[in-house]
Parts: C-alpha cells; sequence; structure tokens
C-alpha cells in the first residue's frame, strides 16, 4: 500500500504561525512592563544643564542645586481592570534641585517610566507646592501630567520644630488633596561616611478624584543642606487606571553633582 500524504490546509498554519509571533509579542511587552529603565546620571546632568540661561541664583533657606544620587529600593504595580503589571525600581534614582525665583524646583527621577516633579516658593518660614509634575507610564502607556496648585500647600518648614503640625489642603485641576504634616524627631543618618543631623517629617495625604486615594512620605529633612537624606513613600491610587507603590530612597553623597 502506498503511503498516505495528509494535506494541512495552509490557511491552519497561517493562522498557527500569527499566533506563535503574537504570543512572542505578548511576552516582550509582558517582560518590558514587569521592568524599569534607569536615569543615568549623564542624563540627569542634562536635565540640570539644560535649565535656563537666566536661572535663579542660590538661596540660604533653600537646597544647593545638581543632581543628587540615591540608593533606591521598592516596587510599582500599575492596574486597568483585571490586568495587573509589577515592576521593581532600579537601585539608583536621582533628584534634580534647581532654584526658582521664589524658592526652588525638584524633580524625582525614579525611572524613566516614574518621574514626578514638584515647584516649591519659599516664604513666611515654610517651602509651599505651587507646581507638580506626575509621569508614570507602563507600556509606554502614561500621561506627563503637570498642574498649578492652590489652595494650602505648606510641605516641609524651613526651621523645623519637633512636635511641629499642620494641615494640608490643596487642589490640582479637579484633584482635593487634604491631610497633614508633622515633625516627628530630630536624627542623624549616614551619609557616604560621614554623620548628618536630620528632622523626621512625616506628611500624610488623601487624595479625592479620578485618581484617588491615600499616600503616605516619611522624610529625613537635612538640617544643614534642607534636602532629604531618605525617603520612604507610600502610594495607593484607585480609579480605572490604579497605581500603588513603595519606594525607599536614600542619598548615597550630600554634594551635589553639577
Amino acid at each position: 500500500m502506498g503511503a498516505v500524504i495528509v494535506r494541512r490546509p495552509t490557511h491552519r498554519l497561517a493562522w498557527a504561525a500569527a499566533a506563535c509571533v503574537a504570543a512572542a509579542g505578548a511576552l516582550v511587552l509582558w517582560q518590558q512592563a514587569s521592568s524599569s529603565t534607569p536615569v543615568s546620571l549623564d542624563e540627569a546632568l542634562h536635565t540640570f544643564r539644560g535649565q535656563p540661561s537666566g536661572a535663579a541664583p542660590e538661596r540660604a533657606d533653600a537646597p544647593p542645586p545638581g543632581v543628587y544620587r540615591y540608593q533606591a529600593s521598592g516596587s510599582e504595580v500599575g492596574t486597568v481592570g483585571p490586568l495587573r503589571v509589577q515592576r521593581p525600581v532600579p537601585a539608583e534614582a536621582n533628584l534634580v534641585v534647581t532654584p526658582t525665583a521664589d524658592g526652588f524646583q525638584t524633580e524625582w527621577q525614579i525611572s524613566e517610566e516614574h518621574i514626578e516633579g514638584y515647584r516649591f516658593r519659599v516664604h513666611a518660614g515654610w517651602a509651599t507646592l505651587v507646581w507638580r509634575r506626575v509621569d508614570v507610564s507602563f507600556l509606554g502607556v502614561g500621561r506627563d501630567d503637570r498642574r498649578d496648585v492652590t489652595g494650602s500647600a505648606r510641605w516641609i518648614p524651613t526651621h523645623p520644630r519637633v512636635g511641629q503640625t499642620w494641615r494640608v489642603d490643596f487642589w490640582t485641576a479637579k484633584l482635593h488633596t487634604t491631610g497633614t504634616g508633622r515633625v516627628v524627631r530630630r536624627d542623624t543618618l549616614t551619609v557616604a561616611g560621614r554623620p548628618e543631623p536630620a528632622y523626621l517629617v512625616e506628611v500624610d495625604t488623601r487624595t479625592e478624584g479620578a485618581h484617588g486615594g491615600p499616600r503616605t512620605e516619611r522624610i529625613w529633612w537635612s538640617a544643614r543642606d534642607r534636602v532629604p537624606l531618605r525617603v520612604e513613600a507610600t502610594t495607593a491610587l484607585g480609579g480605572v487606571v490604579g497605581f500603588r507603590s513603595q519606594v525607599s530612597m536614600r542619598l548615597a553623597s550630600a554634594a551635589p553633582l553639577r
């Protein structure tokens, strides 16, 4: 008996090949979404040096300008409906500090996919938040949101006192944030082998709106340079697109790079 040759329809083979390609593509995208891209020191310095040439002079009541390097740890979770993607933060993060006409601006470069910017007005013994930027993305999808802040957004006292407390109550567009801040205690942290005096400041807030939820920040604020020596931040935002993070950052060197 002769051999029996079975011919499979070519369209089935084409569908199988397409399914394999789609599966491989989905795997690559999932791996990309489950990782974070570090921001290099060169990129951070480029951000700092790219500020307008007429930048404001340094202030005695603001952090010295430049790029600060931090050792970082933690994780972030993004959700859209039932889809959940978790990724670790890179081992190093940057804080870019630049002076402004009435205070200073900071940009936390936690990763290429997570940037947070804050502009503070320094007046009457307070660093008050007047503008903020949040740029968080997963798989290249996100929004670089930049908003003015209105209301009472006192964040850090320029001369902290243990036991000092204050209320936070401000708006960014339709998002309403309320909470409290307090100076918990004096402390000493070691930065690059050198003891640095600090104040532990805790700020607990809750945002109401389309992407609302609680946020807690524990900031070891340098008593000498007025820069965070250590930050522990926990965020839990809900909505159609959810975001949760738990990040810890510790200053590697007190001398900013320029």
